[in-house]
């Protein structure tokens, strides 16, 4: 029974492994086709960096380290495994916290194509104070004609350091689009005049 265990454990390090490399690649991979990135910046909660992850990290090496001191060379390999897993979770989870903004939109995050909006979707933005920063409301429409609403919202955090530039890209995207629209004139006279 001890064996059956012990080959389902290692089983199991052995997928989590291979998964994590996965994911890890999949966002790499994600983050080399972004195309003319203007601007990209940290989000979270410890100046970008991914809590779980970075936790994690930091547990096994701890470990590792005692399993060093005290010479227990038998788990070296399941630390090595670990710490690969916590480097690759590491990796996707960094890559996916960042905001990019590029000519084609902005990206909030790399894994999740839903949070990831083009100029030309946009429809309204709202800007509000935050502290050290501010979060932007992005109204947009949705593409897909069978859902109901028909538009959804993307908020998204800049920090002070971050928002002259992107205040002036969203400028040149957005503002510039919507100065040419202008409400039509209308004669409510008229229409109360037809009415009647």
């Amino acid at each position: 029974m001890k064996e059956i265990l012990s080959i389902f454990f290692q089983g199991v390090i052995v997928l989590f492994t291979i998964a994590s490399t996965l994911l890890a690649g999949y966002s790499v991979m994600n983050k080399f086709r972004l195309r003319k990135v203007r601007m990209s910046w940290r989000a979270g909660k410890m100046s970008g960096y991914p809590l779980f992850a970075t936790a994690f990290l930091a547990l096994i090496g701890a470990l590792a380290v005692a399993a060093f001191v005290m010479e227990d060379v038998s788990r070296y390999s399941t630390f090595v495994c670990y710490m690969w897993i916590g480097c690759m979770w590491f990796i996707s989870s960094y890559l996916a916290s960042k905001h990019y903004i590029t000519d084609y939109g902005i990206v909030k995050n790399i894994n999740e194509p839903s949070q990831t909006i083009p100029w030309f979707q946009i429809l309204d933005q709202v800007e509000k104070e935050e502290k050290g920063g501010a979060e932007y409301t992005f109204s947009y429409s949705e593409l897909d004609k069978s859902l109901t609403d028909g538009f959804r919202h993307l908020r998204i955090y800049v920090p002070d350091s971050k928002r002259k530039a992107f205040e002036k890209i969203v400028s040149l995207k957005l503002q510039n689009r919507f100065k040419d629209e202008e409400l039509p004139d209308i004669d409510l006279k008229s229409i109360q005049n037809d009415q009647d």
